[in-house]
């Protein structure tokens, strides 16, 4: 801790800082537009559209979207390492062409 009137300064500070981060989120965070805006970001309240909903019908559509899903990064990275590996093969043809290649300064 400073002592002087330099370490009052600093306390008052940080007091003031402690005091005024709450009091400032909960008068902006008490606005209703923000608090509906946070809630609907996060999605905090999600219910069903209607109660008389199959969720058997739900709930298969949902699979069927998560093996859409899993078939899509299946073929997603089977692309990305054919695409590793054209560039391995041209990284190593454009490594032989360099060694192959005469420099100017072996001509003389």
């Amino acid at each position: 801790m400073v002592l002087g009137k330099q370490g009052m300064r600093l306390e008052a500070l940080k007091f003031s800082i402690y005091i005024l981060i709450p009091v400032v989120a909960s008068i902006s965070f008490n606005n209703p537009n923000t608090q509906k805006y946070w809630a609907d970001y996060y999605q905090y309240l999600k219910f069903p559209a209607n109660p008389n909903t199959n969720l058997k019908e739900q709930y298969e559509k949902l699979a069927e979207q998560r093996t859409l899903q899993k078939e899509q990064r299946k073929e997603y990275l089977d692309q990305m390492k054919r695409l590793q590996e054209s560039a391995q093969k041209s990284r190593e043809q454009s490594a032989k062409a360099d060694t192959e290649k005469k420099k100017w300064w072996k001509i003389w």
